[in-house]
């Protein structure tokens, strides 16, 4: 039980619980305390003293942050002894401070400049004390002042404890005492990401922004939701003269957008902690604090040069491009449409929706695509990367995406961390995987064919052999059984089909996984009991298991593993499945999927489509004709293979640029070159708008309001925080506008689409738990500040249940069968000698997103990256008589691209990695159309290839 402690505090009784300090019960009080060395997401430190009170009862000074409250306490924040010695420590500080104020960048959000200013202090009237020089930094991120370093730590502290990196530490003692890497090497020469957290936490300018767009303070600052990944971190957009100068972690001040954050609550989840208010508490934010260099500096890419300001049309059929009025565009994307729906009914028609839209526009656009085009032939970009977890683990366990979130999975005893790569793809992850090891010994199996940057934190690395996850997880849950391991409470209450599944795991002992994965029987045992023991064990997933042509039953087989453990739902732990784009989850909840209505309702359910057909007001007629299409319809890449055959005439492609992201990158462009018609809507001219006949100039994702969904099914805001250029319009202001010119008008509110969602997606209904005054919406209205309700309540604690396709009641094993697991046949996933005798891994690096059609035009996250390059084992580089920055033509039996060779002791001889996100070499070119069949996502994660040296 907790205490409760009354305390005095500037004259007035308080109330605080045991354990608090006293600055955190005087914040709680809004009674101010300066500091400079505290932070709220950091362990108290006591460096600066700054924060220094009386206790009037004992006379003695204490330092606030690291003394907690006491019965009987009196004490004065702001006594004349706490401000004479609070003066003087200021005083000291500023004497070893150069006396740059009017020219130094953090400007007014110096913490030290503006405790001086409150204390009365100018000059610090003491002998001046040594300080050191700038350091030069070669890296176009930060730079280093440490003539203004005031040794609070805090860039040590959130390098050591909340990105868990350990680059920096203090060199040297005494007045040569200064934050410094391990042999006082540069930055870029260090393991040092970039990620900025150490900037955004340094209260002076002694760790500053390197190449800044404006230098100084500014008087605008927007919350919002970072776009670059689907961790969903939560940012502050800086604005100068309608252009955003800078990003920052959200830091928990009150926001400037009428005092609330972007957090609205989790799809399907309540609040982690029961009793908790949604409507943002500082530190309940994804992130905590922390961010990395796509969220410090992706901005950059949506405010570079080329954007589109105006729709583009081709009047002439094959002529150039021309400019022309959004009338004139909008007639010419309905005369195309119309034309093709005439020639070959709704089913010669497809819209491709994007995961880098809002929820409430990838709504519209399939309400669009249904009612107005009569097509279902509609899918999203998450299709080539989180479809098999989708529907792999909504077969299972009636969840399509992750079971928990980021908190839960932080005090989890064993994590296990497959098929992913969270330090590159989603660092808020990796931060939090990193945190449980070290903060809270967490266990980390970690199961990679390549060495990331998890592996110091492991338990236990194995490195299987790729494409053959299913085999090792298969081979662990037989481990589990056959020592009786399993969690049969569970088993027995929760699930069915067990039986089926148990005899299914028969080939799959420690000695024929072995043979398959190449991993030790020993590891495989010990990877087994550790993770069957566990209390509470996670797994964190990505594409590294689903991009293979059997990476949904892999999926399923992780679901096995959860439930053979009870490691699902609220006393368990939780599979945590990463999302390669931001609205990945929201996309396919809202229903740009060919097989579901929003809150995936089964297409082919006739009370769902009911359901929809009156909220929509469709006028059905005696015979059923008018309702909504009840024939499931294709996915991504069956669009792509419809166009080939000349059966899809026209396409309407918003947000995603297939030409590019696509395996088989030269059939695909054809294919989209062959349509009879092609509109592209999107923020930049890409590689397949340049194929389109109509183009149209889109918002992006800091230029609108709405929301998205994160990897964990949280809904949190995107707020608009400077103006489209030029013509630009919101997506979901182009798609009703275009509804209005086909003859069947979309119309909404901001506040109407909002509701809607809320009353049709049960997912969604009552997303947060307090009154939340929603921002600037779909169409650029403003929300009103409360809902039609008046207040929202909390949404109950459990897991995202469907109807349709998904169980509803018990969690379903899923047997393994024979064609799922890889025998002696390599297949796509070994050398073969066709495309040659190194084997391909691609996956995500760390400075682009994506396929990288926007952060590549990023100035800073290109000038560290500016090329593609692909790495290999030193080995291999002797055997090829190649050279480490050697450009090498990398050749597949599908394709072939150029990349400069790096060397890298993280891969095994024989095995080589490229990234996917260099739109002037994409790794997907080297890969075939080969699908996995109950999922439809191509296999993208490894092939055959050979190298070639480009010149001498």
């Amino acid at each position: 039980m907790v205490e409760t402690i009354t305390i005095t505090l500037n004259g007035r009784e308080v109330s605080g619980y045991s354990g608090m300090t006293v600055l955190e019960l005087a914040r709680e009080s809004g009674v101010d305390i300066p500091t400079l060395c505290h932070h709220q997401h950091l362990a108290p430190y006591g460096a600066c003293r700054i924060c220094l009170v009386e206790d009037e009862k004992s006379g003695a000074l204490l330092a606030s942050c690291v003394t907690p409250i006491g019965p009987g306490m009196v004490i004065n924040t702001a006594s004349p002894r706490v401000l004479e010695r609070r003066s003087m420590i200021v005083r000291l500080m500023l004497a070893s401070h150069p006396d740059s104020c009017v020219v130094c960048d953090k400007g007014n959000r110096c913490e030290l400049r503006q405790i001086a200013a409150d204390l009365g202090i100018g000059l610090a009237g003491l002998e001046r004390v040594y300080s050191p020089a700038i350091i030069q930094e070669v890296n176009p991120f930060m730079e280093r002042d440490l003539s203004k370093c005031i040794l609070c730590a805090k860039c040590i502290r959130a390098d050591h404890d909340m990105v868990v990196e350990g680059v920096i530490d203090y060199m040297d003692r005494g007045f040569g005492a200064r934050p410094s890497t391990l042999a006082d090497v540069a930055l870029e020469q260090s393991e040092c990401t970039f990620c900025g957290t150490c900037i955004s936490v340094c209260p002076t300018g002694a760790l500053m922004e390197k190449n800044r767009v404006y230098s100084g303070s500014t008087a605008k600052a927007v919350d919002t939701t970072c776009p670059f990944c689907g961790c969903g971190c939560t940012i502050t957009l800086e604005i100068k003269d309608n252009r955003i100068v800078r990003a920052v972690p959200f830091n928990g001040r009150v926001p400037s957008n009428n005092g609330r954050s972007p957090f609205i609550g989790v799809a399907g989840h309540g609040p982690p902690e029961a009793g908790v208010a949604s409507a943002h508490v500082p530190g309940r934010e994804v992130n905590k604090g922390t961010i990395c260099v796509r969220g410090s500096y992706g901005y950059e890419a949506v405010q570079s040069p080329g954007r589109l300001q105006r729709p583009l049309v081709r009047k002439d059929g094959d002529s150039a491009f021309e400019e022309a009025s959004w009338e004139e565009a909008l007639e010419a994307v309905a005369a195309g449409l119309n034309g093709a729906i005439g020639a070959g009914g709704p089913q010669s028609v497809a819209v491709l929706g994007s995961t880098k839209c809002t929820n409430e526009e990838n709504y519209i656009l399939q309400r669009f695509a249904r009612t107005v085009l009569g097509t279902n032939n509609i899918d999203n970009g998450s299709r080539l990367s989180s479809a098999g977890t989708r529907v792999g683990l909504g077969w299972t366990l009636g969840t399509p995406g992750s079971t928990g979130c980021l908190e839960e999975l932080e005090i989890s005893d064993v994590i296990m961390v497959i098929g992913a790569n969270p330090s590159e793809s989603a660092p808020a992850v990796a931060y939090a995987i990193k945190r449980a090891v070290k903060q809270r010994g967490a266990k980390l199996l970690l199961v990679d064919p390549r060495m990331t940057k998890l592996r110091p934190f492991a338990h236990l690395w194995l490195r299987p052999r790729a494409g053959t996850d299913l085999s090792l997880v298969s081979g662990m849950a037989r481990v589990i059984i056959a020592e009786g391991l399993q969690d049969d409470e569970f088993v027995t209450r929760r699930t069915d089909n067990y039986a089926d599944y148990k005899a299914s795991l028969a080939p799959f002992s420690p000695e024929d996984v072995e043979k398959a994965t190449g991993v030790a029987g020993a590891d495989l045992v010990e990877a087994a009991r550790t993770f069957a023991g566990a209390e509470r064990g996670s797994i964190v997933c990505g594409n590294g298991i689903t991009q293979y042509v059997n990476g949904t039953a892999t999926a399923m087989a992780l679901a096995n593993l959860a439930m053979l453990t009870g490691n699902i739902g609220p006393h368990g732990g939780d599979i945590v499945a990463l999302q390669r784009d931001n609205n990945g989850q929201g996309a396919a909840d809202m229903g740009a999927l060919p097989g579901f209505l929003p809150g995936f309702n089964s297409v082919q359910d006739p009370e769902a489509r009911s359901k929809f057909e009156a909220a929509w007001g469709m006028d059905i007629g005696e015979n059923g004709t008018g309702g909504l299409p009840d024939w499931v319809g294709d996915t991504a890449l069956e669009m792509i293979g419809k166009a080939q055959e000349g059966r899809l005439k026209a396409m309407y492609v918003v947000g995603e640029n297939p030409a590019l992201s696509f395996p088989g990158k030269e059939a695909v462009k054809a294919a989209l070159a062959s349509l009879d018609f092609l509109v592209v809507q999107d923020i930049f001219l890409t590689e397949t708008a340049k194929l389109a006949h109509v183009v149209l100039p889109a918002a992006g994702p800091f230029e609108k309001e709405g929301t998205f969904t994160n990897l964990e099914g949280r809904v949190q805001y995107v707020r608009k925080a400077v103006d489209a250029p030029g013509e630009s319009l919101p997506d979901s202001e182009i798609v009703m506008r275009l509804a209005a010119r086909m003859g069947s008008p979309i119309v909404y509110t901001p506040t109407q689409i909002m509701n809607e969602i809320e009353d049709l997606v049960p997912l969604y209904e009552d997303p947060c738990e307090t009154e939340i005054a929603r921002p600037g919406g779909v169409g650029g209205g403003q929300f009103p500040g409360t809902d039609r309700r008046g207040r929202r309540f909390a949404v109950e604690r459990s897991r995202r249940l469907h109807k349709g396709q998904f169980p509803s009641a018990f969690d379903r094993f899923h047997p393994v069968h024979a064609e799922d697991s890889p025998g002696s046949n390599p297949g796509p996933c070994q050398p073969d000698g066709g495309g040659g005798g190194l084997l391909l891994l691609a996956g995500t690096g760390l400075y682009r997103s994506g396929n990288g059609s926007t952060t590549s035009r990023s100035r800073r996250l290109k000038a560290i990256e500016p090329e593609s390059y692909i790495e290999l084992n030193e080995s291999d580089m002797v055997a090829l008589g190649i050279s480490s920055g050697d450009m090498v033509k990398v050749i597949s039996t599908n394709g072939e691209v150029a990349a400069r060779a790096r060397i890298a002791g993280t891969l095994e001889a024989g095995t080589v990695f490229m990234p996917i996100s260099f739109p002037e070499s994409p790794a997907n070119a080297l890969f075939g159309i080969e699908l996995d069949s109950r999922s439809k996502l191509p296999a993208l994660k490894a092939c055959s290839v050979r190298l070639e040296r480009i010149g001498s």
